[in-house]
């Protein structure tokens, strides 16, 4: 989630670094103001007027850096987001009529859980270990992904669980495509951290 967030952020020139340093600021300002002292400086490696025309480009619907009309993610907006507390399927659907189709999609979810259980050692994998669980990842995202679009073909995707992920996207300015592609970026930057580790 961190590595996403970070690719996400640097899609609009900002980093999680300059996130933290913006906060510790804004609360020293607000601890100045309370003693009735001026604020502090801010860090000097921050360029506010950057971040205020960005904040206010999103606000105005201009977007950012990406030119297609989204701005920076908006952490109001991101906790004011609709939970998606649906899943894709009611296991009611007449596709899973089908033992093929029950057979896949239970065979997905296994192999998915064993890889999301595995990855809670991530950290202590080798440098081609991390490389070869993030290859791994990317084949059940297939995978998924396959199996999704049919259902989605035949319209029997739970459309409650489709609104819920869609309003949550919209909330972090995302499409699906964009998301997507910024989990493609996520998975390239950890690659290249293992590789690194590996020199």
């Amino acid at each position: 989630y961190e590595v996403l967030t970070q690719a996400h952020l640097s899609k609009f020139g900002q980093t999680s670094k300059d996130i933290v340093k913006m906060m510790k600021w804004q609360s020293g300002v607000m601890y100045a103001m309370a003693d009735n002292l001026p604020p502090p400086m801010p860090p000097p490696d921050l360029d506010l007027m950057k971040m205020m025309n960005d904040a206010k480009k999103q606000q105005e619907g201009i977007g950012g850096e990406e030119g297609e009309g989204r701005g920076a993610p908006s952490i109001s907006a991101m906790a004011a987001a609709e939970k998606i507390t649906t899943t894709p399927f009611t296991g009611k659907e007449p596709a899973f009529e089908s033992p093929t189709v029950q057979s896949e999609y239970e065979k997905l979810c296994r192999d998915h859980n064993a890889l999301i259980q595995m990855g809670s050692t991530y950290g202590k994998f080798d440098p081609l270990g991390k490389i070869s669980y993030i290859e791994q990842m990317e084949a059940i995202e297939d995978r998924w992904d396959v199996f999704f679009a049919r259902f989605s073909l035949l319209g029997q995707l739970n459309q409650d669980f489709v609104k819920q992920c869609n309003g949550f996207l919209d909330s972090m300015n995302l499409s699906e495509s964009d998301f997507k592609s910024l989990l493609k970026e996520a998975h390239e930057i950890m690659k290249r951290d293992a590789e690194n580790e590996r020199n």
